[in-house]
């Protein structure tokens, strides 16, 4: 029998996939690292799920790597929705889609009730899901080379910054990589995207994870449940929201 590219697709995401779910949100969340492939083949297959639309975005980018990135994380979106709603291995990827929020949060009617967060970085891809709680995770790779202190100044809290800029290297810049990711999966988890501000958000790391404000209108500090993940490399964070009960 031949093999489909959603069986191809499927059988290569179970076997690279990685459990990234924190321990303690285990049960309310799952959340699932995959790491970047950049074979021809790989990438062809992970292409032949996508809509023409997001064929077409693919071939707009500039370099090979950028278009394998992309189609992976397309098709990774949907093996995981396969996932998320039990599906599993009956169903064809290809007619999985995901749709885009008026902020660019991706949304997935096929799996109602169920909230999706996405993101990606030169390493990987990661996905986090719950049926229970709005959702956010961000993955960074720490390695990049960023202006820290200049950054946490222009786009963190003020208490932020300051921490940061009493650190010395290298533990500010995992400092700042932490706080990063925390901040757009807290974004994320509502919803929204960078432009709603980084400073919406604060948190303090040490010497217990917590969030120290967030806005109001969302509940406040208290409806969030934020959790660092270091894992493969990398700088990832999950941010659950506990969604506000109905008016």
């Amino acid at each position: 029998m031949t093999q489909t590219a959603s069986d191809w697709v499927k059988h290569h995401f179970a076997a690279c996939a990685l459990d990234w779910t924190p321990q303690a949100a285990r049960g309310t969340a799952h959340v699932l690292y995959a790491p970047v492939v950049l074979g021809e083949h790989d990438i062809a297959q992970c292409a032949a799920l996508l809509s023409d639309e997001e064929r077409q975005r693919a071939d707009r980018q500039l370099t090979f790597d950028g278009r394998a990135r992309f189609v992976q994380r397309r098709a990774f979106r949907r093996y995981c929705a396969a996932l998320a709603t039990g599906a599993g291995i009956d169903t064809d990827l290809s007619r999985i889609r995901f749709d885009e929020t008026t902020t660019g949060q991706p949304a997935y009617n096929g799996a109602r009730g169920v909230a999706f967060s996405f993101s990606s970085c030169q390493l990987g891809v990661m996905a986090g899901w719950s049926a229970t709680h709005d959702i956010g995770v961000d993955i960074e790779d720490p390695t990049r080379e960023v202006e820290t202190v200049d950054m946490a100044k222009r786009f963190f809290a003020p208490s932020e910054a300051a921490v940061l800029a009493e650190q010395a290297t290298p533990e500010r810049e995992t400092h700042f990589f932490q706080l990063w990711t925390l901040k757009e999966a807290a974004l994320k988890s509502i919803g929204h995207g960078l432009a709603y501000g980084l400073e919406a958000f604060a948190f303090e790391v040490s010497p217990q994870l917590r969030v120290a404000s967030a806005p109001e209108a969302f509940g406040g500090p208290s409806r969030f449940d934020p959790h660092l993940i270091e894992s493969g490399g990398s700088s990832a964070a999950l941010v659950l929201h506990d969604r506000l009960p109905s008016p």
